[in-house]
C-alpha cells in the first residue's frame, strides 16, 4: 500500500471512529432521557392516591401501587401481583371486565372507561370508576389502569334515581286523570255553539301542555327505570308498519304536517311494542319540533340481514357534527337559540339505551340545509 492510499484508509478510519463517537454520545442522552422518564413514571404511579395497576390482556395484575393495595384491603403487593382482577370482582359484574376487555385487546380502543363494582379482601364491596389506557411495551400491548372509589357518589346518584322515580309515579296518575277529563271537556266544548273561541283555545292548549308534561314525566320515568335496571322487555313478533300506522295517527301533528312511509310493509321484528311505539312517537315530535319548517317527514323500513331498520327523515335545517356527537347523551338539548323548544333532553338517551337493550344500534345522520335522518334497528327474531 504506497502512502497516498495508507492516507485515505487513516483518514477513513478517523471518520468512523468520529462519528462511532457521536453514535455513542446519542445513546448515552437517548438512554438518560429513558432512565429520567422511567423514574419520573414510577414516582408518579407510586405516589398516586389512586389506585393504579398495570394488567395483560387476560386481566392479570403485573404491578400495582400501594393505593390499589389500600383499596382492595391487603397488607402487600405481593398478595396481589399475579392475580386477576376478575378474582374480585362480584359475579353479576363479570361481564363488566369483559366489555373492557374486549375494547381494549379486541377493538384496539385507545382508552375505555366503566363504572362497576369490586370485592375488598374481608368481603365488603365498593362501587369504582376504572379508566384504561392501552399502551404497548416490547410489542406487548398492555392496560394502565386508574381505580376510584366512587361508592358514596353512587350512593348519591342511586337515591336521586329512587327520589325521581318515587315523584315521576305519584305525578304520572293526577297527570293521566288531568288529562283525561280535559279531553273529555274539548270534546264537550266541541258541541256547544256559544262557548267563546277563545274560551275553546285555552281548552285545547290546556290538554296539549298536559300532553307535553306527561311526556316529561314518562321521560323521568323510563330514565330511572333504565339506571336502577328495573327495565324488562316484553318481547313479542309483530308488524312494524301497524305500530308506525298507529303511532302517527294519535300524535297531534298541524294540519300541514304529512307521515309518508316507505319500504317494507309487511317485516316483522321481535319487540317490545309499546318501548317500540315510544321510540317513534319520540322521533316524530322531534322532526316537528326540530323543524317546523319540514312539511313531509318520511318514515322508512328495511331488512339488514337479521335486521330491521326503521329511518325517520325530516327536511329541516340539519344538525351539526358537534351536536350530533352528545344528541343521545343524557340532559343533552341543542342549541336554545337554534330550536324554540322545552323539554329536558331525555328523549334520544331514552329511545338508544331502549335499542340498545334488544340488542340494536342507534344512530343519527345530518347535513345542514338538508334535513335529519334518525334511525334504529332490531332484531327479526
Amino acid at each position: 500500500m504506497d502512502d497516498q492510499s495508507l492516507l485515505t484508509e487513516i483518514s477513513a478510519l478517523k471518520n468512523e471512529i468520529q462519528q462511532l463517537k457521536y453514535e455513542k454520545g446519542i445513546s448515552t442522552f437517548q438512554d438518560s432521557n429513558f432512565h429520567k422518564s422511567q423514574v419520573r413514571f414510577r414516582t408518579i404511579f407510586e405516589s398516586s392516591m389512586l389506585g393504579n395497576k398495570i394488567i395483560s390482556p387476560d386481566l392479570k395484575i403485573l404491578q400495582l401501587n400501594q393505593a390499589m393495595v389500600a383499596l382492595l384491603g391487603y397488607d402487600t403487593k405481593d398478595e396481589i401481583i399475579g392475580t386477576r382482577i376478575l378474582d374480585y370482582t362480584p359475579t353479576e359484574h363479570l361481564e363488566d371486565w369483559k366489555i373492557l376487555q374486549d375494547n381494549l385487546w379486541k377493538n384496539s380502543m385507545p382508552s375505555f372507561g366503566i363504572e362497576t363494582c369490586l370485592r375488598k379482601k374481608d368481603g365488603t364491596l365498593f362501587w369504582c370508576q376504572v379508566t384504561s389506557i392501552l399502551f404497548k411495551d416490547q410489542n406487548q400491548n398492555y392496560g394502565y389502569t386508574i381505580i376510584e372509589d366512587c361508592t358514596e357518589r353512587h350512593d348519591l346518584r342511586r337515591q336521586k334515581e329512587e327520589f325521581i322515580s318515587v315523584a315521576s309515579h305519584q305525578l304520572n296518575t293526577p297527570i293521566t286523570s288531568l288529562k283525561a277529563r280535559l279531553q273529555v271537556m274539548n270534546r264537550m266544548l266541541g258541541n256547544e255553539n256559544d262557548v267563546s273561541t277563545k274560551f275553546r283555545k285555552l281548552s285545547q292548549e290546556a290538554e296539549t301542555y298536559t300532553t307535553k308534561l306527561g311526556y316529561l314525566v314518562g321521560d323521568l320515568l323510563n330514565l330511572t327505570k333504565i339506571e336502577l335496571e328495573d327495565f324488562p322487555l316484553n318481547r313479542t313478533k309483530f308488524v312494524l308498519s301497524d305500530v308506525i300506522d298507529g303511532c302517527c295517527s294519535h300524535i297531534n301533528l298541524q294540519a300541514e304536517y304529512t307521515i309518508k312511509f316507505k319500504g317494507d310493509h309487511k317485516l316483522k321484528v321481535v319487540a317490545d311494542i309499546i318501548k317500540v311505539d315510544q321510540i317513534l312517537i319520540n322521533l316524530v315530535n322531534n322532526a316537528v319540533k326540530y323543524a317546523p319548517d319540514s312539511k313531509e317527514i318520511e318514515i322508512e323500513v328495511k331488512q339488514l340481514d337479521n335486521m330491521a331498520k326503521v329511518l325517520v327523515t325530516d327536511k329541516g335545517q340539519g344538525i351539526s357534527a358537534d351536536h350530533m356527537a352528545n344528541l343521545f347523551t343524557r340532559y343533552y338539548r341543542v342549541d336554545k337559540d337554534m330550536f324554540k323548544t322545552s323539554g329536558l333532553g331525555l328523549g334520544l338517551y331514552v329511545s338508544s339505551e331502549i335499542i340498545k337493550r334488544h340488542g340494536g344500534d342507534m344512530g343519527v345522520e345530518s347535513e345542514i340545509g338538508k334535513g335529519s335522518t334518525f334511525w334504529f334497528t332490531l332484531p327479526l327474531n
